[in-house]
């Protein structure tokens, strides 16, 4: 079987953000994939020197922590019948409650670490990064038996994450950032919280199922399998295959998050994420998208048809004036020649850019 998405450690690039308003000035090479696309076309990181030209949300924040602290949520069962205490992580980077703020949602087996180099450019632009770990991702743990009982649909999960951020008094959400699979999740909370003001997905997966996911009766049968204690030594074998076929090894602290992701995408309703995606488009919520065309988990005909679901047209230009109309250009879809699957780490700098300039659009431009 074939089955989940994993990170891919790699590099970034680009400078801190200086205080004039002005479109971002890159020392690279654009060219239009297509007129609601921008392909970003790299050379060896070696080549690149220059100044970024992102004007900070507020005050500079020179200092800021990146740290987990332990907080207990109440995660209703799926059957309705009582809820389960659970002890999350929730990352922050603690520049305040009036800070501009970003809610950040990991993919499957992935942790809040996973976004420390975000958080880098992002705070240094005053932006409040938040980092809530899903019960059963990162290092909020719950028992294999606890897993089947909650519900880890988007539905369940999207309470999970009101639930955190209520605890967390977490009030304000000026973008949502995600990735891979947590896609499903962001597309859910954006369309039903009016608190969302935007969106921004990194490899995001799409309204069906991925290469690793088919046939999907079969990922369901899997999913279904792992839910009866006697036979998790058969699912178990499945997981373990599906990873090795797909050129994935699952470290022992990880196989947790490994049966977490697997009930994840074994119980992912398609049409249900079709009418979040189409909620999205129709409520115009500002939203960006990057991706890589080198992602071997996600098919490119299957980003292109979430991009085009939600509506997303290039109408603002990264490179020289902004736009008449709009002080504060960003670009809604960025796609990459390279970067595979964990362009959040790869290419952190440059998305984070993004996300400020996107801020600025939503919080400014109409001042």
């Amino acid at each position: 079987m074939k089955l989940l998405c994993t990170f891919i450690s790699s590099r970034t690039f680009l400078s801190n953000p200086v205080k004039n308003i002005l479109p971002l000035s890159l020392n690279c090479k654009f060219s239009a994939l297509s007129s609601d696309a921008v392909q970003v076309k790299r050379k060896n990181s070696s080549d690149y020197s220059f100044e970024s030209n992102v004007v900070r949300l507020q005050q500079e924040s020179t200092e800021f922590s990146w740290e987990a602290s332990k907080t207990v949520v109440h995660c209703h069962y799926k059957n309705g019948l009582g809820s389960l205490p659970v002890e999350v992580n929730v990352y922050d980077n603690g520049l305040g409650d009036d800070a501009p703020t970003v809610v950040m949602l990991l993919g499957l087996s992935g942790s809040g670490e996973d976004f420390k180099d975000m958080v880098a450019s992002l705070s240094s632009a005053g932006i409040r990064c938040v980092a809530p770990e899903i019960p059963g991702f990162g290092d909020s743990v719950i028992s294999r038996s606890d897993i089947y009982r909650l519900d880890f649909t988007s539905i369940g999960q999207s309470q999970m994450l009101t639930d955190i951020l209520k605890k967390k008094k977490i009030a304000r959400i000026d973008s949502v950032v995600s990735h891979s699979a947590a896609s499903w999740l962001a597309v859910h909370f954006g369309s039903s919280h009016q608190s969302v003001k935007s969106l921004f997905l990194i490899n995001p997966l799409s309204i069906r199922p991925n290469k690793a996911m088919r046939p999907y009766i079969w990922t369901k049968l899997v999913g279904a399998t792992a839910r009866k204690e006697m036979l998790w030594p058969v699912a178990d074998s499945y997981i373990n295959t599906g990873a090795r076929r797909s050129g994935f090894k699952i470290p022992p602290h990880k196989h947790r998050q490994m049966y977490v992701s697997l009930e994840t995408v074994s119980t992912v309703d398609f049409n249900l994420v079709m009418e979040n995606v189409k909620t999205i488009q129709s409520k115009r919520l500002p939203a960006m998208v990057a991706w890589s065309k080198k992602d071997k988990m996600i098919e490119e005909p299957l980003t292109r048809q979430l991009v085009g679901l939600l509506g997303l047209r290039n109408e603002i230009p990264v490179t020289g004036q902004p736009t008449k109309g709009c002080q504060y250009p960003f670009t809604k879809e960025l796609v990459f020649e390279n970067g595979g699957h964990a362009l959040h780490k790869k290419e952190a700098k440059f998305l984070s850019e993004n996300i400020i300039l996107m801020l600025r659009h939503i919080l400014y431009s109409n001042k």
